[in-house]
């Protein structure tokens, strides 16, 4: 009987390991895409061109880890989970919730901003060899001197600093005016009935007493 039921548990073992081998998501994908790809995830494939989309939208700080030694592998581990989490989101049927679509809708609306963003502030500043020298030239001495042993560094070696630099202040002006300019053409107006919401949720300051320079009676004095 103890063999009889051993054999019984091992067919039991081996037509469930068949059958989740037959149920694994993805063993019946659609068709690769033409222009070929590094992985299969589940029904979906992530392609080179993924993985450049995935890093152009990154920080620069960012993105220059994932460019050392490892990084790139990294970075497709990454998005291999990622992905695998979107399917099972989608089975589980996420993706047709009101909180999901209102998600949506927020996400585009940032990304929509930033579009315009880069487009009117990042893509309209530009700066010079020349401004970079000029830079240099007139800061040597307080910013690329060292005070203690005089040793001055090179432009070439700060050059990639003074350039990031000089185009951070220069977006930052072109947002300042570029502000500006939109408060000067659009109604922004505060509606009353928040004004009063806002004021009745304000604690009520405590009442202060002025010294009027009168000392207490000696009488009252301990």
């Amino acid at each position: 009987m103890k063999s009889f039921a051993t054999i019984l548990l091992v067919l039991f073992l081996a037509a469930a390991c068949g059958q989740q081998e037959q149920e694994k998501i993805g063993a019946e994908a659609g068709p690769a895409p033409d222009e070929g790809y590094i992985v299969q995830v589940g029904e979906n494939y992530i392609t080179p061109a993924d993985v450049e989309q995935e890093l152009a939208g990154m920080p620069e700080s960012r993105r220059m880890g994932y460019e050392m030694p490892g990084g790139e592998q990294r970075l497709l581990d990454e998005m291999i989970k990622r992905e695998m989490f979107r399917q099972e989101a989608q089975r589980a049927g996420l993706d047709q919730s009101e909180e999901y679509r209102q998600r949506v809708e927020y996400l585009s609306r940032l990304a929509l901003v930033e579009m315009f963003l880069e487009d009117r502030i990042q893509g309209s500043v530009t700066v010079s060899d020349r401004e970079l020298s000029d830079y240099y030239e007139e800061h040597k001495e307080d910013e690329f001197t060292n005070p203690v042993s005089g040793e001055t560094q090179p432009f070439t070696s700060v050059r990639d600093n003074i350039r990031r630099y000089l185009v951070m202040e220069k977006q930052r002006q072109v947002f300042d005016d570029y502000m500006e300019d939109l408060m000067a053409r659009y109604e922004v107006r505060v509606s009353d009935d928040y004004r009063a919401q806002e004021q009745e949720a304000q604690p009520p300051l405590e009442s202060e007493t002025e010294f009027d320079g009168t000392m207490m009676p000696e009488e009252n004095m301990p």
